[in-house]
């Protein structure tokens, strides 16, 4: 007898399509990792009017259908990269990097001072930091500066390598930060809390305002500054040739000219919100049939995506899609030339020791208003377009974008709660990370949010007092986005 259909045999994997509710020729379906997948087709039926002198119905009529649905997944780094980009429907601004996906092609070798690649690497500039992954010598994969580059060169100081001739699937070079010369990197507050620098050029490194960055590198010797209060994340608001000018500094901020260090400056990919609507077709597997049922739904747009951090939890998200419809292929098999695509392998994050920082109003929140849970709603408010001459929907619509969410603290002081009665605007980020290998982690930021309900609620004896402020993000008038994300490949432990 044939096994019953498993959920933990179901796989889920998806596409970006060129046209609406249209599957690419030869899709490289990627893999999601899901927890739960409520996506489904839902028929629009009608029984016909027709009187018959014997009472019966004759038929049952499909005059539309409906698509899409809700998919559940686990917080962890580069997994919900095309979400969150579909969420905010902007387009993310990477930082210079190259992975091989051909043997000894994207890089072709190594010495001890070159990494050689067939194109690109004009984009690595004096002074940039790199993170090197999975060369054949462990010693190279590591943290390394740029000291010059051409098209098909990155230039490092002498003996910075051992020598790998062959360099395997899967490796890569990525700019991670920069590095300033002895003495060249300064904190200052005169015109404005920053860095300054004499020869580094800081608009060829690739930031941009609304950007976080963290400075200093506590894990090598000389990279930080003696302040330790000047090191730390920091958002940008203006960057100049020789000045980076910032509107979010770590508490205690002061002048220190550098002295002796080569500051590290760590920096990573970049997005805000934009309107530039995307669709995919979604590919569901029943691995227990024989052969194999494949559902393919089309035209799946990302309306909604939530994301709750509760605490002594594993971070979680939902996402929820409207699209076109849903089909079965007749014979069963797979849509011609498909080919895979492995999700992202990184741990799941957790509530406890993966969040970096909580930030409200500029400043981390600890005591005492520690908090209890957070989460935030991005709406896109899709609407399905429907149309005669088509069973599904021959697009969708886009609906204002709104975001809103929840922080859940206990009641220590009443600042939250004087901010909810007097609509004050201020800010709430949220950074979320690994805490081991190379911490690589994401920063959601809402520079401009305005408490929309909350009042300390007393629940009965013997019981903490808490109070649930809900939000709602509203566009920033300065940088004239809701929300941005940060992912950094790379962070050091101090």
């Amino acid at each position: 007898m044939a096994d019953l259909q498993s959920t933990n045999r179901v796989a889920l994997a998806k596409v970006r399509e060129t046209t609406f509710g249209v599957t690419p020729t030869s899709p490289a379906f990627k893999a999601i990792r899901q927890t739960s997948s409520g996506l489904n087709a839902n028929p629009k039926t009608v029984i016909t009017s027709e009187i018959r002198s014997d009472r019966q119905v004759t038929d049952l009529i499909l005059v539309g259908e409906d698509a899409g649905g809700p998919v559940g997944g686990e917080l962890a780094f580069s997994v919900a990269d095309d979400d969150l980009e579909e969420a905010l429907q902007g387009t993310w601004s990477n930082s210079p990097s190259i992975t091989v996906a051909v043997a000894d092609t994207e890089i072709s070798d190594v010495t001890t001072t070159t990494i050689t690649v067939s194109a690109g690497g004009t984009a690595f500039v004096a002074g940039m930091l790199t993170l090197t992954q999975a060369l054949p010598t462990a010693a190279n994969n590591k943290l390394a500066r740029v000291n010059s580059s051409t098209a098909t060169s990155i230039v490092y100081p002498a003996a910075t390598f051992s020598a790998d001739a062959v360099i395997p699937v899967g490796a890569s070079v990525r700019q991670v930060g920069f590095q300033g010369a002895s003495a060249d990197i300064a904190a200052v507050t005169s015109g404005g809390n920053g860095l300054t620098s004499t020869v580094l050029d800081f608009t060829t490194l690739g930031m941009v305002p609304g950007e976080w960055i963290k400075v200093g590198d506590g894990d090598t010797t000389n990279c930080s500054f003696a302040t330790a209060a000047d090191n730390g994340f920091c958002r940008i608001s203006l960057v100049a040739a020789h000045k980076i000018t910032f509107d979010r500094v770590p508490t205690g901020w002061v002048a220190d000219a550098g002295t002796g260090k080569t500051i590290s400056i760590f920096t990573g990919d970049f997005l805000t919100n934009g309107s530039t609507k995307r669709s995919n077709t979604i590919e569901r597997q029943y691995l227990d049939h024989s052969p194999v049922t494949y559902e393919y739904m089309r035209g799946m747009t990302l309306n909604t995506l939530q994301v709750e951090a509760k605490q002594q939890a594993i971070a979680t998200y939902t996402k929820n899609y409207i699209g076109r419809d849903a089909v079965l292929p007749s014979p069963m098999v797979r849509v011609s030339g498909a080919t895979d695509v492995a999700a992202p392998t990184y741990g799941v994050l957790n509530t406890s020791s993966n969040v970096g920082r909580i930030g409200f109003d500029g400043s981390t929140i600890t005591g005492p208003n520690f908090v209890m849970s957070a989460q935030f709603t991005i709406n896109n408010n899709i609407r399905a377009q429907q149309a005669i001459g088509s069973i599904g929907a021959v697009g969708t619509g886009n609906g204002e974008f709104t975001v809103t969410g929840q922080l859940e603290t206990y009641f220590g002081d009443p600042t939250i709660y004087q901010k909810v009665i007097n609509n004050t605007l201020t800010s709430f980020d949220l950074r979320v990370g690994r805490s081991d290998g190379n911490r690589e982690s994401l920063l959601v930021d809402f520079p401009s949010i305005k408490l929309s309900s909350g009042s300390p609620a007393v629940s009965g004896k013997n019981q903490d007092v808490m109070i649930q402020a809900g939000f709602q993000a509203i566009m920033d008038a300065t940088r004239l986005y809701t929300v941005s994300v940060g992912r950094f490949w790379y962070l050091p432990i101090v």
